[in-house]
């Protein structure tokens, strides 16, 4: 059997595609009981052609009246549905709506920007990665590897460090400070020293970087990272000039480090610039 090779044990973040005989089913995570069926009865509700008695909600989840009771009275409390108070009965709330129009919004912003990391691919003919600043920092969110290369995977949902990427810097250098200042601090404080070249930066060698990332509106990582592989990443800002993720383009070892002027890199910075636009960004 293939074994699965961990390319940087630290964090088991970059892996060499494995085998369909190296794949387990994964194991069924626990979760909250409650939190599912409260859920539960909102998607009954919106289902729904409008608002819902108690023992119809009861009724079209198959649930006791006072348990549904009890639900409901969280739910109204968190603003994901609300009660008439004329006759009793239950609604999507407020909190509700909230949710559904920044899940379509987002819905729509992600199908344009993993249509582009799609034309990318097919453009470079390497692989692109997208990220998003998420709870714990970057996360990856998408991975699109050429199928005819052996050559690192990124696993969707994993966090990378931001002194050491350039997807990371690319947001210490356009995300509001008080957001990506600490995280800065506390992998500095943690030793996790930056590097360009291989050569490692102190603090204020590290900011002077920021601010050349910051005018290129690229950045490039020759090993920095993981070692013997490089990459090079650009930003992508939403309509109001907020940077919403970072595409990249990977580089295998072995392959040549890309100059601003190669094809694939030009081919980059034409895509998360045009992608911009489409999301009403606007250059000042």
């Amino acid at each position: 059997m293939t074994k699965h090779v961990t390319i940087h044990p630290a964090r088991s973040i970059f892996t060499y595609q494995p085998t369909a005989m190296d794949k387990k089913k994964p194991k069924k995570q626990q979760g909250v009981q409650g939190v599912e069926i409260g859920l539960r009865l909102a998607y009954v509700l919106a289902d729904a052609k409008g608002a819902m008695t108690l023992g119809d909600l009861a009724r079209a989840a198959n649930m006791p009246l006072s348990k549904v009771h009890r639900y409901l009275v969280s739910l109204c409390r968190a603003g994901v549905t609300e009660q008439d108070a004329k006759d009793g009965s239950y609604d999507l709330g407020r909190g509700a709506i909230k949710l559904g129009l920044a899940a379509q919004s987002r819905l729509d912003e992600f199908r344009m920007a993993d249509d582009a990391v799609r034309e990318l691919r097919q453009a470079t003919d390497m692989a692109v990665t997208m990220m998003v600043w998420g709870d714990a920092g970057p996360t990856i969110i998408r991975h699109i590897a050429p199928p005819h290369a052996l050559i690192i995977s990124a696993r969707v949902g994993a966090t990378v460090p931001v002194i050491r990427t350039g997807t990371g810097r690319l947001f210490a250098a356009f995300l509001p400070h008080n957001i990506v200042g600490p995280v800065i601090d506390a992998e500095f404080a943690a030793g996790l020293a930056p590097t360009a070249k291989g050569r490692v930066l102190d603090r204020p060698a590290f900011d002077k970087l920021i601010d050349t990332i910051r005018k290129q509106r690229l950045a490039y990582t020759e090993g920095d990272y993981v070692a013997g592989f490089s990459a090079i990443s650009a930003p992508v800002f939403d309509r109001t000039g907020t940077i919403l993720l970072t595409i990249s383009l990977l580089l295998s070892a072995g392959q040549p480090i890309l100059g601003s002027k190669s094809p694939a890199v030009i081919a980059l910075d034409r895509s998360a610039r045009e992608l911009s636009e489409r999301l009403g960004y606007r250059e000042r």
